[in-house]
Parts: structure tokens; C-alpha cells; sequence
């Protein structure tokens, strides 16, 4: 066990929480996915993100609510037991878990991607799969050393992102944005069914709650926060490479459109940009997802062995756990079913926080922290926009990403039963 003073020592603050969410969203969703979306969408891609972002902001508020009610030490999902009960507790958990691991997953591929720009002989691949050991090896020391080193990872991606995005403003011009949608309202739809994962990388500010100072205040905050954050961030961009001129992107969508409205070095900066900023997206998933697991250990709902806490104060067996379920999605999925998965699973996670909070407010709030104006409104209105974006992900695709959501309740009955078993036996 680790005592009460080293756990507070190595605990992380609301900048580190920001930055953690943040460099989980900067990630594939603007360097490797906003030139998919432009192409499908034109001009319109504006706003498909500015959609996207508005439909998961509303379950960010319900969020926002649920982790209000957190105690100290405890996982941001904590309220969920207490609400409805520890079987949809684990439930959120393990979405958010699958989900988190596939958004990781993805990144470290389009950072194989990204690097392939400085290493043009080398496979995509396998650059992916050597940063992904890199970040687990990072990810076994403490879990304030890892908040740092966040922090300058996204301070260094931001700069870069906002210089490109001073020259787009500085390159504006209207006709750049006609006709604004070639591919009509389905194509928008599409779209903002797709970039709603995208998003979804704030929950790893709730899963690392059990490592915050003041989780009640700075985990809301830090999930409000960088949420507003990432979207003005990937409305800028996009504007910037609009205003390239550019009809098609390709696979370096960004670092293209830098070439043409900064030169040759702005093409070189945003690439490594986007090295580090899927980098670093990858490294907070494994450091909430680590964290996520030993929680779900801790109540009993998985192996007691992920509960092992080294000296540092970190999960030796839950970074390498989480590091070798996103290897083997790396290996053996495509990347849109990664994509898909991904987003399947994180809109099961935000549904049942978003009915935590419609049970509080039908409760009339009966515990302590944030309320939600008007009731039930939000948190239903929440759960609509979430389970709307279904159908653009494609149904096979949506039962497929169902089912491995639903592989945890098999885990979850599993290992209760035999605790049931354990118990009747010791009677």
C-alpha cells in the first residue's frame, strides 16, 4: 500500500487535468481526420465539428454533475453506484475503457503516419508500435512525472496549431468557402457522427479522478474547460486549411494546407506537431486508463491482481495491460472499425452518465455539488443527441462495437458469481 502523503505527492492538479483531456482531443481528431471531413463535407465541415461538439457538450454538462459528487480517491464514476447501481458503474467504466483504448489505438497509428513525413522509408506501422512502447515505459513511473511531461506536450502542439491558424485568418478569403456544402445535409450528419468521438477524450479527466487535488472542484472544471478549448481549436483549423485552397486532402491533411499558406517549413512544423500531439493523446489514455482499471479492481469487478500499486504510485499491471489490448488493436484492426469502436462504445459510457444525471434531477439533486438548470430537460436532451449519432456509423459496424461492450457484462457476472460462490462457502 501506498501511505496517504506519497498519493497526494504525486497527485495532479486542474492545468495537468486540462492538459491531459486537451492532448487527448488534439490528437487524430484534427490532424488525421479533419482532411477525411473537408473532403466529404467541403466548408461544411466547420460545422459538423461545431455540431459534434455541441452534442457532446451537453453530456459533458451531466458529466460535470456526476464527477461533482466524487469522493476523494475515488474514480469520477463513483456517484454512478450510488445512483443506479455498482453493475451500471462498471458498465460506464468498461465502455469508456474500450473506448478510451481504441481512441488510443487510433492515434498511435496516425502518429506512424505523421512520422513517416521525416521517415520516408520506414512503415507507418511499426513507428506506431515503437511509440507505443515508448509511452508504456513512460507511464510506469509516477503519475505526476506523466501530467507534466503532458503538459509540455500540449503547450508545444497549441503553439503550433494557433500559428497555423494566424495564418489561415491572415490568408482568409470568402470564395474559399463556396459552395459550403457540396455534399448536402447527409454528408454533415455523417460527418458529426464521426467527429463526435473526436471529443470524447475528456473522460480521461474523470477516470484519473481518483489522482486529483480537489477532484469535486477540478475535474468539472477541467472537463468544461477543455472542451470549449478543443473546439475553438478545431474550428481554427480548419478554417486555416479552407483557406489553403486545397479541393483534396490527403493522409497529412494539415501538414498539406501549412505547406501552402506558411511554406515549405510551416509543412515540416505542423508534421511534427502532429507527431507530438498524437503522442501525446496516446499517453494520457494510458495514463487514465491505467487508472480506470485499478478502480474497477478495486471494486471487485476484475482480477484483484490490476490493483497492484508500485512505489512510484503507479499501475504497473494496468499500463501494461491497457498498452497490449491498444498494440493488438493497432495489428489487427482496420482503421475505421477502431474508429467505429470508439465511438460505439464511448456513446454507451456518456448514455449512462447522462441517465446518473436524470436520476439525480428527477431525485431533485438529494447529494451535494453541481445541479443542472431545468430539470430532467438536459440530461434528456443529452442522451438524444448521443444515441442519435448511431446511424451514421453504420449499423454492422454499431452491433459489432455493441457486442464487445457487452463482453464486460459477461466479465462482470462472471466475477461476481464467483465471489457469490466464495461466499456460500465460507458459510
Amino acid at each position: 500500500m501506498v501511505s496517504d502523503s506519497s498519493q497526494e505527492t504525486h497527485q495532479i492538479g486542474l492545468v495537468a487535468c486540462v492538459a491531459l483531456a486537451v492532448g487527448t482531443m488534439i490528437g487524430g481528431g484534427v490532424f488525421a481526420l479533419s482532411g477525411i471531413v473537408i473532403n466529404t463535407t467541403g466548408p461544411a465541415a466547420v460545422l459538423a465539428y461545431v455540431l459534434a461538439a455541441i452534442s457532446v457538450l451537453l453530456s459533458v454538462l451531466c458529466f460535470a454533475v456526476v464527477a461533482s459528487r466524487v469522493k476523494n480517491g475515488e474514480s469520477g464514476y463513483g456517484p454512478i453506484a450510488d445512483v443506479l447501481g455498482p453493475r451500471w458503474r462498471f458498465l460506464t467504466m468498461w465502455a469508456f475503457y474500450i473506448s478510451a483504448i481504441a481512441g488510443g489505438a487510433f492515434m498511435l497509428v496516425a502518429f506512424g503516419s505523421y512520422l513517416q513525413y521525416f521517415v520516408t522509408s520506414a512503415n507507418a506501422l511499426l513507428l506506431g508500435l515503437g511509440a507505443a512502447l515508448v509511452l508504456i515505459v513512460l507511464n510506469l513511473g509516477p503519475a505526476d512525472l506523466v501530467g507534466r511531461a503532458e503538459t509540455v506536450l500540449v503547450a508545444f502542439k497549441m503553439g503550433v496549431l494557433v500559428l497555423l491558424i494566424g495564418f489561415g485568418v491572415a490568408a482568409f478569403k470568402g470564395d474559399h468557402l463556396t459552395p459550403f456544402a457540396p455534399g448536402g445535409a447527409g454528408a454533415i450528419l455523417t460527418s458529426t457522427g464521426l467527429l463526435f468521438s473526436v471529443y470524447l477524450g475528456f473522460s480521461v479527466v474523470t477516470n484519473v479522478a481518483g489522482v486529483v487535488k480537489n477532484p469535486s472542484r477540478n475535474v468539472p472544471l477541467s472537463i468544461v474547460l477543455s472542451i470549449l478549448i478543443v473546439a475553438l481549436v478545431y474550428v481554427g483549423v480548419v478554417v486555416a486549411m479552407l483557406m489553403s485552397g486545397i479541393t483534396h486532402f490527403g493522409a497529412a491533411g494539415a501538414a498539406e494546407a501549412a505547406e501552402h499558406i506558411i511554406g515549405p517549413w510551416g509543412g515540416g512544423l505542423v508534421a511534427a506537431a502532429a507527431c507530438v500531439s498524437t503522442l501525446s493523446g496516446s499517453n494520457a489514455v494510458l495514463l487514465g486508463t491505467s487508472e480506470l482499471l485499478v478502480r474497477m479492481a478495486g471494486n471487485g469487478d476484475i482480477p484483484p491482481a490490476l490493483t497492484h500499486v508500485s512505489r512510484s504510485g503507479r499501475i504497473h499491471y494496468g499500463v501494461l495491460l491497457s498498452g497490449a489490448i491498444a498494440v493488438t488493436l493497432m495489428i489487427t484492426g482496420g482503421l475505421q472499425t477502431i474508429i467505429t469502436f470508439c465511438s460505439v462504445a464511448g456513446i454507451v459510457g456518456l448514455v449512462m452518465m447522462d441517465i446518473t444525471a436524470f436520476r439525480m434531477a428527477w431525485l431533485r439533486w438529494p447529494t451535494a455539488g453541481i445541479n443542472l438548470p431545468f430539470g430532467i430537460l438536459i440530461p434528456v436532451l443529452a442522451t438524444l443527441a448521443a444515441l442519435a449519432q448511431l446511424p451514421a456509423l453504420g449499423w454492422i459496424n454499431v452491433l459489432a462495437g455493441l457486442a464487445l461492450v457487452a463482453a464486460g457484462m459477461v466479465v462482470f457476472v462472471v466475477r461476481h458469481g464467483a465471489h457469490r460462490v466464495l461466499r456460500r462457502k465460507e458459510k
